[in-house]
């Protein structure tokens, strides 16, 4: 009898759920708060809540159950990252037309898709990547990325989407990245939305048609059950169905893993208990998240390796490279790109073209970054928390004085800004492409000018861990009377990214409403 990993997990890893929340090691060098000289910043938006034309949260989401505690596929053969890798006939009955319904679907997320398509377009994305997708509970999923650091991870989250959806752009979310192995987590939104159970699990089936039939048959499909939460208990008796019903699919095709989060998260009470859950009692709060990967880790790790650690360095770059990246909108009302040379000839990196209050979401990147002289650095950025975006009308900094931030004085970077606003809009990224064997140094500048007392707290993570905050707003952020940060500037020296060459930094609210980043700098110590 195959064990499933909610049987691992009650075996031995819900007790300790809380610990696997997430350990990090303080013991990193200091990071410090400069005043004047190369670097400053601080701000936000009057943006009210996350939400705009990105993954936002509507309507339905994020759990709804499980029902057997012994169902993971057996033995699945690793991938060869080389597409079609088996049989071209499925290993259970697609019937004549195994997408009819979903190919009839209406997609609610099509500008979503599209842009992530885009970015995809430009290439950058690892080889053999762990693909993780679905509804909002994979979007705010703000520790994914780090927690996945060894899988080379593409998160694809969005908030309401239904399985439906996931299998309608089965070829754009999954399938053009010949990932190893493909973890879904889908299936409440459309329960919410009155969708029968059975047809629930005939949308996942033609998302394991159209994965199989591209990918090959062996290629891991990971299905997290749908989880029981409080806020839609009512609920769960058809969530359930859907679970039992994918175990059973489970038990007969070998590419299909069944990762059975529901008992874990049923042992704590019917419903499960609400520290799991934030506010809301629909999406899981940091101890929720920490009990789920307790059941879906070991699943993964069951049916795809993680990614060796580097045996050779990347490309090296000389002592003292800058690299300059200019976070915000682009549109004229609420910012705009710095140009490259700026008026101090340093070159930048902007992000994508978008509109102030507009959603950017987990797995937005871009690649290739250049330093400050124009060169290619092979490093890149990747959302790893969704943010929003405001600046210039929303009190971004316009008129930046060389006097107190040195070289990055340069108004059309602090004068828009990215922001995290709480649960749904977590804010948080990775650099990706460093060298383990290197250190670092990380400059970060925000600004907003409100008269509400607004600190943000700065967490890098990579071989260790540092952390500092950076008042942006109120009274005492600027010089004189000023209510935006006009000459601070948070500093992380001597930071090393993790064995992967990746170095991660969380944006979190400290105190106020909101939490902001400006630019960023880092370059090589």
């Amino acid at each position: 009898m195959r064990r499933s990993a909610a049987a691992l997990a009650l075996a031995g890893i819900l007790p300790a759920f809380l610990e696997a929340c997430s350990s990090t090691d303080a013991s990193g060098p200091p990071a410090v708060l400069t005043d004047a000289a190369p670097d400053a910043y601080g701000d936000d938006s009057a943006v009210a809540e996350a939400g705009g034309s990105g993954g936002s949260n509507t309507g339905a989401d994020a759990s709804s159950a499980d029902v057997d505690a012994d169902d993971v596929a057996p033995e699945v053969a690793q991938p060869d990252g080389e597409g079609g890798d088996d049989t071209a006939v499925p290993p259970f009955d697609a019937g004549p037309d195994p997408c009819g319904e979903v190919n009839a679907f209406v997609p609610m997320f099509a500008d979503v898709v599209a842009r992530w398509s885009a970015q995809d377009d430009i290439g950058g994305w690892p080889d053999s990547p762990l693909v993780v997708t679905g509804s909002s509970s994979i979007r705010r999923w703000e520790t994914l990325a780090r927690s996945y650091t060894d899988y080379d991870l593409i998160q694809r989250g969005m908030g309401g989407a239904q399985l439906g959806e996931i299998a309608y752009y089965a070829e754009q979310l999954v399938t053009r990245h010949d990932p190893r192995a493909v973890v879904v987590y889908a299936g409440t939104n459309d329960i919410h939305a009155g969708v029968a159970p059975d047809v629930v699990v005939d949308r996942l089936r033609c998302l394991r048609y159209r994965i199989g039939s591209k990918l090959g048959w062996t290629r891991p499909v990971l299905f997290v059950a749908l989880t029981p939460n409080p806020s839609r208990w009512a609920e769960w008796p058809a969530s359930a169905q859907v679970n039992a019903a994918v175990a059973a699919l489970a038990e007969a095709d070998p590419g299909l893993v069944y990762v059975d989060v529901a008992t874990a998260f049923l042992a704590t009470g019917s419903p499960p208990d609400a520290s799991l859950f934030v506010s809301d009692g629909l999406h899981l709060s940091p101890d929720g998240y920490a009990l789920w990967n307790s059941v879906i880790r070991p699943a993964v790790e069951a049916v795809a390796a993680p990614t060796p650690q580097p045996a050779t360095p990347v490309p090296a770059l000389a002592s003292g490279t800058r690299i300059l990246v200019d976070l915000g909108p682009s549109n004229p009302e609420d910012g705009e790109w710095t140009p490259s040379p700026d008026y101090l000839g340093q070159d930048w990196n902007n992000w994508h073209a978008l509109e102030g209050g507009v959603d950017v979401l987990p797995g937005e990147q871009i690649v290739d970054l250049v330093a400050s002289d124009g060169t290619a650095t092979g490093m890149d950025l990747v959302i790893a928390g969704g943010f929003q975006a405001n600046g210039r009308s929303n009190g971004g900094l316009l008129w930046p004085d060389p006097a107190l931030l040195g070289d990055l004085a340069v108004g059309s970077a602090t004068g828009d800004f990215f922001y995290a606003a709480g649960d749904d809009v977590p804010g948080a990224l990775f650099l990706r492409g460093l060298d383990p064997n290197h250190t670092y140094t990380l400059r970060l500048f925000a600004a907003r000018d409100d008269t509400e007392v607004r600190v943000t707290r700065y967490t890098v993570q990579g071989a260790h861990t540092a952390s500092a905050t950076l008042q942006t707003s109120g009274s005492g952020a600027g010089k004189g009377s000023k209510t935006t940060n006009d000459d601070d500037i948070v500093t992380f020296a001597g930071v090393r990214p993790d064995p992967w060459g990746h170095l991660f930094l969380d944006v979190s609210i400290e105190k106020g409403s909101y939490a902001y980043l400006s630019l960023l700098e880092i370059s090589v110590d």
